[in-house]
């Protein structure tokens, strides 16, 4: 019994050893293989290869999107408690305003003194340029510094594709109010997970959600101010996609400088197109917070939601939003008519 174990142990033995051979043989060419049987082991190495490269890129992808997620959790810590504590400090309630300095000269303005929260911020990232929140929607830092160095880079300076919020560089974000652009506008990506700007989606379409959440939050060094969504669109950024017509909405950025950006326009192009008729009035007095994301309707689609600041005297709790409803006839590019039949009547 002994030997006969023996001889089925050498057999078994040899019977694994072949079976590795015969994987071997299955993938790697061999002298004596025929071209047909190379060709099929050299694609097979390759299909090998693209499927682990697609592994370790999702991820590496998923890697990312659960750090980008820890470090916003970590950001919204330090942010907010900072700002609780200078909220809970007489001396910084007393600091000067930015806001009705109109009338006083500039030289005899008085200096403006930055928050906890920003000079917490500016330690981390000297590009730190403000906070946006709307709550159950989006907290995120923001930054500024040229048109697309942050859409690679989070707010640690690091690469990664989920990028950063960033401001228009044109845009004049601290300063006193008056001093500030007309309209400040912010640049992020249109996550999938929903992060940075990608709840963003649901302001298209759901009018309960935007009844819900119609109001945003931007806090510059100085102030924290409080806006109101007016208009959400989807929009081309390219003219082919409108019959050679394009609403370049990125370029509104000082109403009451001359040339073809008036507000005029900028108006009556945010109104016709938007997704919701919100009734609240606005001017080229307001100031104006632009947020600006990808869409997936088509190529080189954008997501762009325009919100009217707060003026004295009004507050969350004051502003009707018992008017608000359903667009029947929003203006859409072209190219989503092409696509979706119908057609804009004016």
């Amino acid at each position: 019994m002994a030997l006969a174990d023996e001889v089925y142990q050498s057999q078994h033995y040899k019977e694994k050893e072949k079976k590795k051979k015969s994987f071997s043989e299955a993938f790697i060419p061999h002298k004596g293989d025929s071209r047909k049987e190379i060709f099929s082991k050299v694609f097979s190495l390759f299909a090998i290869a693209v499927l682990i490269a697609c592994i370790v890129v999702l991820a590496i992808y998923f890697y990312h999107q659960f750090e980008a997620k820890q470090n916003n959790n970590k950001l919204n810590v330090i942010y907010n408690s900072a700002s609780n504590a200078s909220s809970a400090d007489p001396a910084v309630t007393d600091a000067p305003s930015s806001e009705n300095v109109e009338d006083i000269p500039e030289a005899e303005r008085p200096p403006l003194v930055k928050s906890e929260a920003a000079e917490k911020m500016l330690a981390i990232n000297p590009d730190y340029v403000g906070y946006i929140y709307i709550p159950d929607v989006l907290s995120e830092p923001v930054v500024q510094r040229d048109d697309s160095y942050y859409l690679k880079h989070n707010f640690y300076d690091q690469v990664r594709s989920v990028g950063t919020v960033f401001a228009d560089p044109r845009n004049v974000v601290n300063d006193y109010s008056d001093k500030q652009s007309s309209n400040i506008i912010l640049y992020g990506h249109n996550n999938r997970d929903g992060s940075m700007f990608g709840n963003l989606d649901y302001y298209k379409w759901d009018l309960k959600y935007w009844l819900k959440n119609p109001f945003v939050y931007y806090d510059n060094y100085y102030e924290n101010y409080t806006y109101v969504i007016i208009s959400s669109f989807v929009i081309n950024t390219l003219p082919e996609h409108d019959d050679g017509n394009l609403f370049d909405y990125i370029n509104y950025v000082n109403f009451k400088d001359s040339g073809k950006y008036t507000f005029e326009n900028f108006k009556n192009e945010i109104t016709v197109r938007s997704q919701f008729i919100t009734g609240i009035d606005f001017d080229e007095n307001d100031k104006y917070l632009t947020l600006s994301t990808c869409a997936y309707e088509w190529d080189e689609a954008r997501h762009v939601i325009i919100a009217r600041r707060l003026r004295p005297g009004e507050t969350t709790d004051n502003i009707d939003t018992t008017g608000f409803y359903v667009n029947q006839n929003p203006k859409w590019p072209a190219i989503y008519y092409k696509f979706n039949g119908g057609s804009y009547i004016e």
